[in-house]
C-alpha cells in the first residue's frame, strides 16, 4: 500500500492530508504523511470506516467494471480442478500470469473514469477538475498544490518508501473483521529457469484475454523444473 502511495504523490503530488480508516495497511502511508509534512498538521486522519462511502461506491465500480471479470474467472478455474488454492506453484504462476493483465485493466479503468462526464459538475471530468483546481490554487498557500508547481525542499525529495513500513515493536490496532490476509508467494524456480519461462510467458501480448492457455503452460513448465 505503502509502495503504491508514494508512486501515486510522484505523478499527482503530495496530499496536503490524507484520511483513512483504522486498518493496518495504511500505517506505511501514515508515518509517509506525518514525516513529509510533519507532525500536528493533521497531515493523516484516521476514522471509522462507515465514513468511506465515496471509495466504497469506486469500490463496487471497479469491481463490476474490472475485476469481476478475473475474480469470476479464478472462480471457475478453481472449480473445475485447473487451480489448486493450495499448491505454492499454482498460486505463483497466477501471479505470474495475471498480475499485469489485472495491471493493465486497472489502468484502463482508471483512465477511463478519469475522463467520464460527471452530471453534478456541469459535465466536467475529474480530470478537468483536478487542473481546474490546481490552477485556481497555486500560490496561496496550499501545501498539496504548491508542491506541483515550486521545488519542493531537499529534504522532502530524498524521502523513499524503503523507510516506512511497519514497526514490529510498535503497539498495533486491532484487525477489521473484513481484512483480507494474504500469504507471500515466493518463486519456485531458479534464475535460469525464470528467465526461460518469462521468454514464452507474455501474458500481455496474448491473444486469448482470459490467459487461461498461458497459466497452464506455466504450471506445466514449473511442475517440469521441479519434477513434481
Amino acid at each position: 500500500m505503502t509502495k503504491a502511495f508514494i508512486n501515486g504523490t510522484r505523478q499527482y503530488g503530495v496530499p496536503s492530508r490524507v484520511r483513512s480508516d483504522k486498518g493496518l495497511e495504511n500505517t506505511g502511508v501514515g508515518a509517509f504523511m506525518i514525516s513529509y509534512r510533519g507532525p500536528g498538521g493533521g497531515s493523516f486522519i484516521t476514522g471509522k470506516s462507515v465514513h468511506n462511502q465515496r471509495i466504497e461506491r469506486l469500490w463496487r465500480d471497479m469491481y463490476s467494471a474490472c475485476t469481476n471479470l478475473f475474480h469470476q474467472l479464478f472462480q471457475h478455474l478453481d472449480e473445475t480442478g485447473r487451480l489448486d488454492l493450495s499448491s505454492e506453484v499454482h498460486m505463483w504462476c497466477l501471479h505470474l500470469v495475471y498480475v499485469p493483465l489485472i495491471q493493465r485493466a486497472l489502468d484502463r479503468f482508471r483512465d477511463g473514469w478519469n475522463c467520464h462526464r460527471l452530471s453534478e459538475e456541469r459535465g466536467r471530468t475529474p480530470t478537468q477538475l483536478y487542473l481546474q483546481g490546481m490552477i485556481e490554487h497555486a500560490g496561496r498557500g496550499h501545501r498539496g498544490v504548491d508542491d506541483m508547481f515550486f521545488e519542493p525542499q531537499e529534504e522532502q525529495l530524498s524521502v523513499s518508501e524503503e523507510d516506512y513500513g511497519v514497526d514490529e515493536e510498535a503497539p498495533v490496532a486491532s484487525a477489521n473483521d473484513d481484512e483480507l490476509q494474504v500469504s507471500s508467494v515466493t518463486t519456485p524456480i531458479d534464475h535460469e529457469q525464470m528467465a526461460e519461462l518469462t521468454n514464452r510467458i507474455r501474458p500481455l501480448d496474448s491473444e486469448d484475454g482470459l490467459a487461461v492457455d498461458l497459466f497452464e503452460q506455466a504450471v506445466s513448465f514449473c511442475s517440469q523444473a521441479l519434477n513434481i
